[in-house]
This record gives structure tokens, C-alpha cells and sequence, in this order.
């Protein structure tokens, strides 16, 4: 009987959207961390610097890193994304490729704050990617996810201090996920 309870727990847990789970520790985490910067060159670690794909789809080519998205999934172009520099522009390039790009929505949108303006134009311009080509659906797949993004992208672009090309794709990133 307990083994039945523990496993209905945790099929009850995996049924619960990420955003939920995060709690109010990651975004405390999140506050800690430095801003993402896209703009600086950092070291590619090795495993990335002497991948093909990976310098393939550094240099710009579409087709590059929609092979590099289907290579290595949305939660490992995020990961590359953190390190920032030019690899973590490559994984943003591919991350509206992935399939399962909605679902690290909401971990790419907590990259959002204190980013300057290179990288937040970057970033919202991806973000924008993924929302506005991803599949339609009727409900979105994590609606904590979507609050918080929409959340994010209009404390950082809701301003004047944005340009206006950023400013519009929020927007119309916060309308497509407030349409959900």
C-alpha cells in the first residue's frame, strides 16, 4: 500500500508544470547570480570547443543549428547559454529550433534582469522566437512560466529605456503568452 501511495505521489509530482516545483529559493538563486553577458568573449569549455556542430552553428548558419537543436535539446542550449559569450550565443541561435523549447521558457525568461542591452536584445529577440514559433496550442504548457515571462519582459523592456525594436517584441511576446 505505501509503495502504491509513493508512487502515485510522485506521478502526481511529475504532472506538476517546473515553475511550480522551483519555489521561492531559485529565484532567490537567480538574484544572486551576475547578469548574463553575451557580449564578452569567455573561453568555450572543451567538450564545445571541439565539437564540429557546435563551431558550425557558431558561425551563423540556420541550418547549423536547427542540427544543433536537434542534437542536443533545449535544457542543454540553455546550459550553453549560461557560460555566455559567443558560445552562449550559438545556443541562443538554436534554442527556437529545439523541439521542447517551451518548455525552458521559463528558465530562459529568469535570465532577463540586469542584462544589458546587447544581450537583452538577444535574449528577448529569442524569447520572441520561441513563443511566436512554437506549436499553437490551446493551453500552454506552463502557465507559471508564461506569468513569469510576461512578468520579466515588461520590467526590463516596459520602459523608454528600451529600444524600440525590443520593446515591440515583448510585447508582443507578453500578447501571445496572455492569449494562451
Amino acid at each position: 500500500m505505501k509503495q502504491r501511495r509513493l508512487a502515485y505521489l510522485l506521478a502526481l509530482m511529475a504532472c506538476v508544470p517546473d515553475s511550480s516545483r522551483r519555489g521561492p529559493g531559485q529565484t532567490e538563486e537567480a538574484a544572486q547570480r551576475p547578469p548574463l553577458d553575451l557580449s564578452s568573449e569567455v573561453p568555450w569549455p572543451g567538450t564545445y570547443a571541439t565539437d564540429p556542430l557546435w563551431q558550425r552553428a557558431a558561425s551563423g548558419s540556420d541550418f547549423d543549428r536547427a542540427r544543433l537543436a536537434r542534437k542536443e535539446g533545449a535544457a542543454s542550449l540553455l546550459a550553453a547559454l549560461t557560460v555566455g559569450g559567443s558560445l552562449g550565443r550559438a545556443a541562443l541561435g538554436a534554442l527556437p529550433y529545439a523541439v521542447e523549447r517551451r518548455e525552458v521558457l521559463g528558465r530562459l525568461c529568469e535570465l532577463v534582469p540586469g542584462t544589458a542591452a546587447p544581450t537583452a536584445s538577444l535574449l528577448v529577440e529569442s524569447i520572441y522566437d520561441v513563443v511566436a514559433n512554437g506549436p499553437v496550442s490551446e493551453e500552454s504548457v506552463d502557465p507559471g512560466a508564461d506569468a513569469l515571462c510576461a512578468s520579466r519582459l515588461q520590467q526590463r523592456f516596459g520602459s523608454d529605456q528600451a529600444s524600440p525594436e525590443d520593446r515591440d517584441r515583448a510585447q508582443s511576446t507578453i500578447a501571445r503568452l496572455s492569449a494562451r
